[in-house]
């Protein structure tokens, strides 16, 4: 499949933005909070279940707590949310979702408790998680203020990358994910504004009909708690290396066809030495690698803790050969070499792309209004403002080719409550990302769909994504007419 750019797509992480202009009070937590901000997914953070989260009863049946759900993972600040703003995307970084979610089976010779070679089977989890996306509930006409935050349904959902998710109506979930494999799940949706407190990954209470019988197995692989039924000491689990989700903004078009795209080999230094020699020192060949959480085998040791390429997607399953093997001795097996991400055997380089577009509109380019609320301007006013003397700014036209006015924000139905963040510009992505120094999700060729929901066009595998950043000054903006500009940019993969 071509690799060239064609409409690209920016995933911008609007609570790392949030965190780092100045509202990192309440964002930690037990779940992962700020440690799942700033898109580092080269370390997970681990939540292990305990005794109180998933035990066998005395019947053998498996069963959960009595709660409605069991979170894993949030980030968000609570019920103590600031600001409005929409959201349109989710992407899960280096997560061991797929040992719990993915139906594949594993059959293997083991050993039972008469010493005589039976040969199990069992499925992986077989299990659907869930996002929760919950908003706090207010009242605009101002009688009682802020409410407990509820979830929120998010309309629409399609897959991007190794997701399956759906739209729910029910709750405490919106959207069910049911990833195959190990690595990272992207999904989008309909865009939806609220007064966001958090954004959750989570278990239902129930296990499905179809999920793995024998709570002993599902243990044994995941470790899930220890064989006294207290919780495990921490180190495995269900992980996750960062919960990105935001607003994507993909540009009007296609950048102009002298683009430059480049692989970069800064790690890479080459030194001559006295005598004419040339030695080359390798401090790094590429984006840091990805730990991935271990499994454990039958005989109680655990395998396959490993680093692997960044987005690259990873077969759930232990290589059938673990079972009985050594565990200081490396996996093999059929699984392993077909499926299994391997380090330093990924893509090399860092890409850089050098990106113009011509004849980018004032919409598109500059915000309508920036401003961190809807003031002066009022819902039902038109014209000009009487508190400015001036125009009230419209941010491009909707649907029906009407301006979309910054009195709108305000509108209940609407919930537009802050401008820069709600606007549909180029200057929304700089500005969230503060110039370049915030990291962003950077995809070439961004899917596209038709009237039903099938996608139409676009490039949405793995070696696709890249966590980037816009280089230092590399911005510049040329108004070539009327309303009418030229922009180009220079984007960076970081490590």
């Amino acid at each position: 499949m071509s690799k060239q750019v064609k409409t690209p797509r920016f995933y911008v992480d609007i609570p790392t933005f949030l965190h780092a202009s100045g509202y990192a009070d309440r964002f930690s937590n037990s779940w992962g909070g700020q440690e799942l901000l700033y898109m580092d997914p080269s370390q997970q953070f681990i939540k292990p279940f305990s005794n109180a989260t998933l035990l066998a009863s005395e019947g053998g049946e498996n069963t959960l707590d009595s709660s409605d759900y069991y979170t894993t993972h949030m980030v968000g600040r609570g019920w103590w949310g600031r600001v409005n703003y929409p959201i349109n995307f989710i992407a899960l970084l280096n997560h061991n979702l797929g040992h719990f979610c993915s139906d594949e089976f594993y059959t293997a010779g083991l050993t039972d408790g008469d010493d005589t070679n039976d040969s199990y089977g069992f499925a992986c989890g077989n299990l659907t998680a869930y996002i929760a996306a919950k908003r706090l509930e207010y009242d605009y006409s101002g009688n009682t203020g802020h409410r407990p935050a509820v979830s929120t349904e998010l309309k629409n959902a399609k897959n991007i990358l190794n997701s399956a998710a759906t739209s729910l109506d029910d709750t405490p979930g919106s959207i069910q994910i049911k990833p195959k494999f190990n690595g990272t799940s992207i999904f989008e949706f309909d865009e939806k504004h609220a007064i966001w407190s958090s954004f959750g990954l989570f278990f239902k209470s129930s296990l499905e009909e179809n999920a793995v019988d024998d709570l002993d197995n599902r243990n044994a692989l995941f470790n899930m708690f220890d064989e006294d039924g207290s919780e495990n000491d921490g180190s495995h689990g269900v992980a996750l290396g960062s919960y990105v989700v935001g607003r994507y903004w993909e540009p009007p078009h296609s950048p102009d066809l002298n683009l430059t795209m480049s692989r970069r080999f800064d790690g890479i230094k080459k030194q001559k030495t006295i005598g004419g020699k040339m030695l080359s020192n390798i401090y790094y060949d590429g984006p840091t690698e990805w730990s991935m959480d271990s499994v454990m085998g039958w005989n109680g040791e655990y395998y396959n803790t490993f680093n692997y390429p960044p987005f690259e997607l990873s077969g759930a399953m232990p290589s059938s050969s673990i079972a009985n093997a050594n565990p200081e001795r490396e996996e093999y097996g059929g699984t392993y070499y077909k499926k299994r991400a391997k380090s330093g055997l990924g893509r090399k380089g860092f890409r850089t792309w050098k990106l113009t577009f011509s004849y980018i509109s004032d919409d598109d380019m500059w915000m309508a209004y920036e401003h961190s609320n809807t003031s002066p301007f009022d819902k039902d006013e038109s014209g000009t403002n009487i508190h400015t003397e001036s125009d009230i700014p419209t941010d491009g036209l909707t649907a029906s080719g009407y301006p979309i006015r910054v009195s709108q924000y305000g509108d209940t139905e609407l919930g537009k409550l802050n401008p820069m963040l709600t606007d549909q510009s180029f200057n929304y992505v700089w500005n969230v990302t503060l110039g370049g120094t915030l990291p962003f999700i950077f995809q070439p060729d961004a899917p596209k769909y038709d009237s039903d929901g099938n996608k139409t066009q676009g490039n949405n595998n793995p070696d696709q994504f890249a966590i980037c950043t816009f280089r230092e000054n590399s911005l510049n903006v040329q108004q070539v007419a009327f309303n009418t500009y030229k922009v180009s940019v220079t984007i960076d993969e970081i490590s």
